[in-house]
């Protein structure tokens, strides 16, 4: 269980986190929306350790986190298989070929970076992310710049490798469909400075399957909390 407690951050006289309180279960996946320059990404570091916060605690996270940032970060000279396989010692074949296999990417093995769609890179760090094996994965709007429709394919591939490996999850972003096609619960965080200002539960994924339509309330409350 990650909890996140009474957390403060300022850049000099600008405040951007104020009393940051929250918990994600193990095992599940939290999105986070809010405004642009509300402290998302910040609250992300923080949690990370990249980051330190001027006040409050982050407990759960002690261990290694594994991180899916808005850039690929994946080392150019390397292939798809050595890019996911260099986060962890065991080396484990099989494993390494599940998730390839599993996001899109069979075939493409000794393809380098250079050789790779936008949309490829993102599915190699998936890839990578959920071999490093940790408890608690970080995502910072990793499909940001992707087209309407290949976001849907990737979120579905999403949450089939997460069905597969089960991690702990937090998922910024600002697209209220992919928080709701893919959050167990959303966190709504506040202008900045920013606190969080509602939590929703949403139905489990098989009731979203069978009434789609059942999230338009939820997303009209998100846009008018968003919206003030």
């Amino acid at each position: 269980m990650l909890i996140v407690k009474d957390i403060y951050q300022s850049f000099g006289e600008l405040p951007v986190l104020e009393n940051i309180n929250f918990m994600v279960e193990d095992d599940e996946i939290v999105a986070v929306i809010g405004p642009s320059g509300c402290g998302k990404s910040t609250l992300l570091n923080i949690i990370s350790g990249i980051e330190k916060p001027d006040r409050g605690t982050v407990s759960g996270a002690e261990n290694e986190i594994a991180f899916v940032f808005q850039d690929d970060r994946l080392l150019p000279w390397r292939t798809v298989w050595q890019n996911i396989s260099i986060v962890n010692d065991k080396d484990d074949v099989d494993v390494i070929k599940k998730l390839i296999y599993d996001v899109g990417l069979e075939g493409f093995e000794q393809y380098k970076p250079a050789q790779l769609s936008g949309g490829m890179k993102k599915r190699c760090c998936i890839a990578r992310a959920f071999y490093y094996k940790s408890e608690i994965l970080l995502m910072d709007e990793p499909f940001q710049g992707l087209d309407y429709f290949l976001r849907q394919k990737m979120l579905k591939m999403l949450l089939k490798v997460w069905n597969a490996n089960k991690q702990t999850v937090l998922f910024v972003t600002h697209e209220i469909d992919e928080a709701l096609m893919v959050a167990n619960r959303i966190l709504i965080l506040s202008n900045r400075p920013s606190s969080v200002i509602k939590e929703i539960k949403l139905p489990s994924y098989e009731e979203r399957n069978q009434k789609p339509c059942g999230l338009n309330g939820i997303r009209r409350e998100i846009l008018s909390i968003i919206s003030k």
